[in-house]
């Protein structure tokens, strides 16, 4: 039987833990002082974190696209005019020179007679040379009336994207000049004898890197 001092602690256990409870939630309602400079230093440092990820993001985005668009493989189109100058002075259009752009690290089977991209002796069709050529990734023209040449490079076949330029003039006459060891060595790796290629005519050489879609060249005078 339950006396009535039992009744009593128990109803003044139960009133102390129902006070501590009120009070706990109490203190959980009551607005927490903090200073202000706090706030505004976890503002700054939130603020700090967020721009260097940011900037690290671009970083890195900038470094895959720049490490993506180096193996990019794309037709590129050449562009440019050759000129020559008379005795008398007089600066001329260049016209049925011969522009071959040679590839740097490709070798054919077989090479070509030099003479069929001779000015003198070079047929624009069933011509050895020019398939030789094109076979490798690169290409032949000759200039048009105007001394312009418009050269295309097929992307399919362009794995490496470096060249030689080489213009052999029509118009302008060169006996004395002897090719350079880098000139004799990359114009021979397609065509035999090299001296048959340019015999009496000026050269122009340049190396060139076919990574854009469209490349304007300077005018070139001889």
């Amino acid at each position: 039987m339950t006396s009535s001092v039992d009744i009593e602690t128990e109803s003044q256990v139960s009133s102390e833990k129902k006070s501590a409870v009120e009070h706990v939630i109490a203190d959980w309602r009551e607005p927490i002082s903090v200073a202000r400079w706090v706030v505004y230093f976890q503002a700054a440092m939130l603020g700090l974190v967020a721009t260097i990820f940011f900037i690290f993001g671009l970083i890195v985005g900038s470094f895959n696209s720049s490490y993506g668009h180096s193996n990019d493989v794309f037709d590129c189109r050449i562009v440019g005019s050759v000129t020559y100058r008379t005795e008398s002075g007089n600066l001329l259009a260049d016209h049925n020179s011969v522009v071959v752009l040679i590839p740097r690290d490709k070798k054919p089977d077989r090479r070509s007679q030099g003479k069929w991209i001779h000015p003198e002796s070079f047929e624009p069709l069933d011509n050895p040379g020019i398939d030789t050529i094109h076979s490798m990734g690169g290409a032949v023209v000759r200039t048009d009336e105007n001394g312009d040449f418009d050269l295309f490079v097929d992307g399919k076949q362009n794995e490496g994207v470096r060249y030689f330029l080489l213009i052999i003039s029509k118009n302008h006459l060169e006996n004395d000049r002897e090719l350079t060891k880098q000139q004799a060595a990359a114009i021979g790796t397609f065509f035999m004898p090299v001296e048959d290629v340019a015999r009496g005519h000026s050269i122009h050489w340049l190396p060139l890197n076919a990574d854009q879609k469209r490349v304007d060249l300077a005018v070139v005078e001889f």
